[in-house]
C-alpha cells in the first residue's frame, strides 16, 4: 500500500519569514569613535544598541563596524531575513556589487561584512539619507564622544520632560502675579480662590469675562494640569507642584515651618523648601517672608537687633558749651 505524498493540510506546515529592519551608523571624532544600531523587530519594537569603538579610526571604518557588529548580533539572534539600511555610500554600493573597494584599508571590513551576510537565508542593505537615519546616527555620536576605557559597559537613561518656556514668559508670570495679588479689589465677587479661573478653563473651556483676565489665563492654563480633580502646576525643571488654596497654604506654612522636625526656616529658603516637597500658591515667597516674622519662637530665639525702633533725632544746645559748666 502506497502512502500518500501530498498533505491535505500542507499549508499548516508554511511559516512566513519575518524581516527585521537595521539601521547603523559609524562616527568618527578627534578622540574616540562609535556605532549606532537601531532593530526594528516585526512587531514594531525597537532595541537600541550604541558602542564606542576601541581604536581611532575612519569614517567608513566606523560605518563598517557598525554593520558587522549589527550582522553578528543579528546572527545570534537567530535572525533569517534583515533589511540594513545605512548613509554611506563607499558602504553600501560595493556590498550591493554597483561599486569595487579601492581602499586597501576598508578590504578587510568589507569581505567580512560578505562573509556574514552569506548567513542571512535573505539579505539586502539599501541606502538612505542622513534625515533618515537620525536615531542610529545620534547613538553612534554618542558612543563616539562617551569613548570608555577597556571593555566597560554604561546604562543611560532616555527620558521626557517638558520645555523651559522662554526667559520672557518667566518674567510676565512673576509680574502678572505680583499684580494679580496687589488688586484685591478686582477679585471676583464671590471670593473665589486663585485656582477657581484655571480649573474652570481646563475642565470646561469657560473664561472670565474681563478681557485682561481672559488673556491672562489663557495664556497660564498652559503650564498648569487637572488629573483627577487636582490642579498641579509644571515647573521649570519639570517637576509637578501640587496647587494649594489660601487655608491650604496657612496649613503647609506651619508645617512645614514650626512642626517638630523643622528649623523655623527663614523667608527664602522656607519657600524654597515649599515648593522641593511640591506644593505651590502664587504668593508663596511673599507668604513665607511674613508667616516667619510673625513666628514668635523665631522672634525669642533669633540674632538680638541693636537698630533703634525709631530714627534718632539729633537736637542742638541752647546755649554753647553749656555741657562744660
Amino acid at each position: 500500500m502506497e502512502l500518500p505524498v501530498d498533505l491535505p493540510d500542507e499549508e499548516v506546515f508554511t511559516t512566513e519569514a519575518l524581516t527585521w529592519q537595521l539601521y547603523f551608523d559609524g562616527a568618527a571624532k578627534r578622540n574616540g569613535a562609535g556605532a549606532g544600531l537601531v532593530f526594528i523587530m516585526p512587531s514594531g519594537g525597537l532595541i537600541s544598541y550604541s558602542f564606542s569603538l576601541l581604536a581611532l579610526c575612519s569614517n567608513n571604518v566606523a560605518e563598517y563596524e557598525a554593520l558587522i557588529i549589527g550582522l553578528e548580533i543579528s546572527l545570534e539572534m537567530h535572525i533569517d531575513g534583515l533589511q540594513a539600511y545605512g548613509e554611506s555610500q563607499l558602504v553600501v554600493r560595493p556590498l550591493n556589487g554597483q561599486y569595487a573597494v579601492r581602499n586597501a584599508t576598508l578590504v578587510p571590513y568589507h569581505e567580512r561584512a560578505k562573509y556574514l551576510m552569506s548567513h542571512f537565508q535573505d539579505i539586502r542593505v539599501s541606502h538612505i539619507l542622513r534625515s533618515e537615519n537620525d536615531k542610529a546616527d545620534a547613538l553612534a555620536n554618542l558612543a563616539a564622544y562617551l569613548t570608555l576605557p577597556g571593555e566597560r559597559d554604561i546604562q543611560i537613561t532616555v527620558g521626557e520632560r517638558y520645555l523651559l518656556p522662554p526667559a520672557i514668559e518667566r518674567i510676565e508670570e512673576v509680574v502678572d502675579s505680583n499684580v494679580i495679588t496687589a488688586s484685591k479689589c478686582e477679585e471676583e465677587p464671590n471670593d473665589l480662590d486663585w485656582r477657581h479661573p484655571i480649573i474652570e478653563y481646563l475642565q470646561h473651556g469657560k473664561l472670565p469675562n474681563n478681557s485682561r483676565k481672559k488673556a491672562e489665563v489663557r495664556r497660564r492654563a498652559t503650564r498648569f494640569m487637572y488629573p483627577n480633580d487636582t490642579l498641579y502646576k509644571r515647573s521649570f525643571d519639570g517637576m509637578l507642584l501640587r496647587c494649594l488654596s489660601k487655608q491650604d497654604a496657612t496649613k503647609a506654612l506651619h508645617d512645614t515651618h514650626a512642626s517638630t522636625w523643622d528649623a523655623h526656616q527663614v523667608g527664602p529658603k522656607l519657600s524654597n523648601h515649599l515648593k522641593r516637597l511640591g506644593y505651590f500658591w502664587p504668593i508663596v515667597v511673599r507668604d513665607s517672608m511674613k508667616f516667619a516674622t510673625t513666628c514668635k519662637g523665631c522672634q525669642l530665639h533669633g540674632d538680638f537687633i541693636h537698630q533703634p525702633p525709631q530714627q534718632l533725632h539729633p537736637t542742638t544746645l541752647s546755649w554753647p558749651f553749656e555741657a562744660w559748666d
